[in-house]
């Protein structure tokens, strides 16, 4: 039987409807998360570009999900972390693949961009990708020279290994988009507008839900939609998740929601189990059905023997029952003929 132990207001009658985690709670880490946020930025030196940190949802599950998802689960932020307005640089990597459905070189896809009016600053072909982004330092200089990356749902499983660590150290994965449809400014604008959960072979899995420069009121929202669309993405639902913690790249993990895990009830006395592993139980013969027959005769055989024992046994003592009053008698009379000589 499942436990459930939740943090403070967590799951109670001040919450959410229909929530699990309590909005009181939500907005507690919230206001920490902001205060500790000041305080370092007030601390630290003066910088040209101001560090818009973002902040994360740590999901921990019970269990390994069965079998790892390549793409990500998206779900939809009412606030969105990026706008389209060109305050960001945004970098697309396409598929240029011979063997692909809809193969788009760099200037095809330029084209389209500039077609629909897309703040796209950079197009990389896979090919290219491959190519002159071989070694670490480009791979690093890559990752620092955009904010945003957006890339082919087609080839998102390749994206790890040719990336390298430095884009997933930084929080920069590649948003997936689907470039497959006739209209592109439809599926970077929901890419944009949405959050995404990796549910990989692991317990525990990050997301982002909103940055420090928003609201207070936009980052509450947000923290509300992604708990309720994480636990319907991730298998089992509820009942996989183990806890939720709320904090920025550098702060300490905040508690959302914790839940005791599917123990059995299990007490056990020192001296039975000492008992027990000292001395093992025997267990008894089983017996063979055509072997019932044996098993009769012989206790036959033995309630005879036993019988005839206690005969002899009774015998004895009847002759010795004699024995011994003939010796009484005995010594009776020859203790008078004395008396009478003397």
């Amino acid at each position: 039987m499942a436990v459930s132990m939740e943090t403070e207001g967590a799951g109670g009658g001040s919450g959410r409807k229909g929530g699990r985690v309590d909005a009181v709670l939500v907005g507690k880490a919230v206001d920490a998360l902001l205060k500790w946020s000041g305080a370092q930025k007030q601390q630290a030196k003066a910088q040209l570009l101001e560090d818009d940190q973002l902040v994360y949802v740590v999901v921990g599950m019970n269990k390994v999900p069965d079998k790892g998802r390549t793409n990500p689960c998206s779900v939809t932020l009412p606030h969105p972390l990026y706008q389209m307005d060109g305050s960001r640089e945004i970098c697309l990597i396409v598929s240029d693949r011979e063997n692909g459905k809809v193969k788009l070189n760099k200037q095809t896809a330029k084209g389209r961009i500039e077609k629909e009016g897309l703040n796209i600053a950079k197009v990389i072909p896979l090919s290219k990708l491959k190519k002159d982004y071989f070694s670490f330092e480009a791979k690093r200089k890559l990752c620092g020279s955009y904010d945003i990356f957006l890339a082919d749902d087609r080839i998102l499983g390749e994206l790890p290994k040719l990336l390298g660590k430095a884009f997933y150290k930084k929080k920069k994965h590649p948003i997936p988009v689907n470039l497959t449809r006739a209209q592109w400014a439809g599926q970077i604008t929901a890419a944009l507008n949405s959050t995404f959960v990796y549910v990989s072979g692991g317990t525990c899995s990050v997301v982002k839900v909103a940055r420090v420069s928003q609201t207070r009121e936009e980052i509450i929202a947000n923290v509300n939609a992604v708990v309720e669309g994480v636990a319907q993405q991730i298998p089992r639902k509820w009942a996989n998740i183990r806890a939720l913690f709320l904090k920025t790249l550098e702060s300490v993990a905040l508690p959302l929601y914790q839940s005791l895990p599917e123990m059995p009830l299990k007490i056990e006395l020192p001296g039975l189990s000492q008992l027990k592993s000292s001395e093992p139980l025997k267990k008894k013969p089983k017996l063979v059905e055509g072997s019932k027959e044996k098993v009769a005769r012989s206790s036959k055989n033995e309630s005879a023997e036993v019988g005839d024992k206690m005969d002899v046994v009774v015998e004895d003592a009847v002759v010795d029952a004699e024995k011994l009053k003939k010796r009484k008698r005995k010594d009776t009379g020859d203790g008078k003929r004395k008396a009478v000589r003397a």
